[in-house]
Formats: C-alpha cells, structure tokens, sequence
C-alpha cells in the first residue's frame, strides 16, 4: 500500500487528463484516488488490519476530529449554498471529501518510521525529476505552450508538467519547504537528493512566480531563524547573497522583482481582486457566496471592466471565506494552527518540516490559492498525515 500511495502522490498532477465517464466529468487522478481507497480496504481486510485501523482512528485527537468534522461541514453547506450546485459538488469532491477520505490511509500508512522516511526520500526524486524537466524546458521549449516563451506581456516561464508556470509554483514551493530540513540529514546523504533539491529551486525561480518566491523565503527564514545550526546559517547566508546575485544579473528576474513597485498589471489586478472579494464577503459574511461562488457572482460585484473573470480572488484566507463562509476559513485556520501546535511540542524534522510547509502555504497564499486545486489538497492532506 505504502507504493500505492506515493503512486498517488506523484500522479497528483494527472488531474489535468479529463475525460467523461457515463456523461459524468471526471479525470485520471480520480480514478487513481478510486482505485487506492479500493485497495486500502482490501489490503487491511486481507492483511487482518481492521482492528488495529479502527484503534488507529480512535486514537486520534479530539481536536483534531472537531476541526475536521468542522472543515467537512463547511465544504457541505458551501456546495448548498452556491449558486452553481452542479460545479460546487465538482468542488467539494475534490476539495473536501476526497482529500479527507485519503488522510486517514495515508496517516496510518505512513505511521511506520520506515515508511516516513522513504516517503520524504521519494519527494527528493519525484521533485529533482519534475524540476529537471522544467529546467529542459527552459533552454529547449520543449512543451512550453508559445504564450511562455517569452514577449511584449509575458517574460519566458517554466510550466513543467503542469498548465501554467503558477500551477507548477504552487506545487513546488511548499514541498521544497517541507525537504529543507532533510537536506543535511544523515540517512539522506547521497548527493542525489541535494541535486534534486537544487534542481527544485532552480526551477522555482524559473517559474518567475513572485508568490512561490515569497513563500519559500518566507519558511526558509523560519528555518534559518529558529531551527538552524550556525554552519547552516552562513550556507544560507551564501546561497541569499548567490540567489540575489542572480537575480540582479538577470533582466527577466530583475524585472520580475522590480515591477509590482511600478503599477504593473498583474499586482494591480490583485487588490482588484481582493477588493471584489471584500464586497462579497460584505454582502455575505457568514455562508458566504458558497463554492465556485466567487466566479460566478464576478461579474455582479467587481468594479474593474479591464479584468476578466477569474476563479479565485488569489489570497487563500480570502477564498476560503467567500466560497466556504466564515465556517470554512475558522475550520481551516484551526486546522493549520493545530498542526503547528502539534509540531512544536513534538520537535523532530517532520515537525519542522511541517511548520514550514504551512508558513509556505500561507506567505503563498497571500497572493495566490494554495489550496483550491486537485493535487494540492491532496498534496496538502497527504503532507499532513505524516
């Protein structure tokens, strides 16, 4: 099973194969979810495991349990409410319940020490191999869509594997946050994870997102502050002076950093955003506008005619009290709070490698939707049940 479930992991992306089954939209990474949780129970069936997963659920914290049942009503009054029901169901299927569905198989798959650290070891690989790509693609354009190659609106961006150089951002960041830690770790010391991580930060900042940049920084200051030896502050302190040598060096990074203190469109359609998010959130403080509520009621309440209609008004606090209400952003708040609770009282890399995960997500947030996609719930629960 612990195969099945990196499976799962590094298929999140697959989201993007969409096809329909008996009329009913659906996409590769469904089926995959279908199949694990399939196997799952025939697995602790066979294996005669039933028992210890139900003592294993028991044992879960009380808190724990009152979030998440808190965050999985929320999801199911948002869909109620929307005025989209057909989409918001689409939504709270791949945001709400199969994420919630894959954390408590994964945290029990995951209990095993062994299996925890071979998961993180299969990060380093699965990020070194989806960066390296990116990478190729820089230099080759070798499934670079032509709107990324570079002009008069668009410097040249790395996508990967994925639809667009944000997705990619969204993906990475967090995850090269949680690995920093294990960077110097003892059973972790072949070079080829220090490549891979290498290859992911390269990557990130190719991707020229300024969120995903953010985010980074942000829980390697974290690390850097708290939790570092000296020797790993003065290799920080080198890699900060390289990385902005770099970006100085390099108009299209330059720029890129530069820009958003000029008025340039894409930081100014952000307070657009937030502005319209704000006016629903006013009309509707307490459900809120339910999910996939944002898009549609877009038109209704933003005040820019020179922005399109977008799905998401881009900060992660934002989306999730308008699209799931005040229970929604409480529930989810709650939840990450917990978590870092847990893991300072724990210590340990995991912990620190979740703290910083979470500082990732919410320094990225600010900008961006770190959560409302496929694979990074996914992502996201999977990460936790670590």
């Amino acid at each position: 099973m612990f195969y099945l479930l990196t499976l799962l992991f590094v298929l999140a992306p697959t989201y993007v194969i969409r096809f329909p089954i008996f009329g009913i939209p659906s996409n590769f990474l469904e089926i995959l979810v279908a199949l694990f949780l399939i196997s799952f129970v025939i697995w602790i069936f066979k294996n005669k495991t039933t028992k210890a997963f139900k003592d294993f659920l028991k044992s879960q914290p009380k808190t724990l349990i009152i979030f998440l049942s808190l965050f999985f009503v929320a999801g199911l009054i948002s869909t109620f409410v929307s005025p989209n029901l057909h989409r918001a169901a689409g939504q709270f299927l791949v945001l709400f319940l199969i994420p919630l569905l894959i954390y408590f198989p994964s945290a029990f798959i995951l209990s095993n020490p062994i299996n925890k650290i071979r998961f993180v070891k299969i990060l380093f690989i699965t990020t070194g191999l989806i960066s390296a790509f990116g990478i190729i693609q820089y230099f080759t354009l070798i499934g670079l869509p032509t709107e990324w190659w570079g002009n008069t609106n668009e410097p040249k961006r790395i996508l990967s594997v994925f639809e667009y150089p944000n997705a990619f951002a969204l993906y990475l960041a967090p995850l090269l946050a949680f690995l920093l830690p294990f960077v110097k770790q003892e059973s972790l010391k072949n070079r080829v994870y220090k490549i891979s991580f290498a290859l992911g930060i390269i990557a990130l900042l190719l991707t020229l997102s300024r969120g995903g940049w953010i985010g980074f920084i942000a829980a390697a200051g974290v690390y850097i502050i708290f939790f570092a030896t000296k020797k790993e502050r003065l290799t920080a302190l080198i890699g900060f002076f390289v990385a902005t040598s770099i970006v100085l060096a390099r108009p299209n990074l330059r720029y890129r950093v530069i820009l958003p203190f000029m008025g340039e469109k894409s930081t100014v359609s952000r307070f657009s955003l937030w502005d319209t998010a704000n006016k629903m959130i006013k009309d509707s403080p307490i459900l809120g506008k339910g999910l996939y509520g944002f898009k549609t009621n877009y038109d209704k309440f933003n005040s820019d005619p020179n922005l399109p209609s977008i799905n998401y008004p881009h900060n992660i606090f934002l989306n999730f009290w308008v699209e799931t209400g005040l229970l929604g952003l409480i529930s989810f708040l709650g939840l990450t709070i917990y978590f870092i609770t847990r893991a300072i009282k724990q210590k340990g890399l995991l912990a620190i490698s979740t703290i910083l995960f979470l500082t990732a997500i919410y320094f990225h947030g600010f900008a961006d939707a770190p959560y409302f996609k496929n694979d990074l719930a996914l992502i996201f629960w999977i990460i936790l049940s670590l």
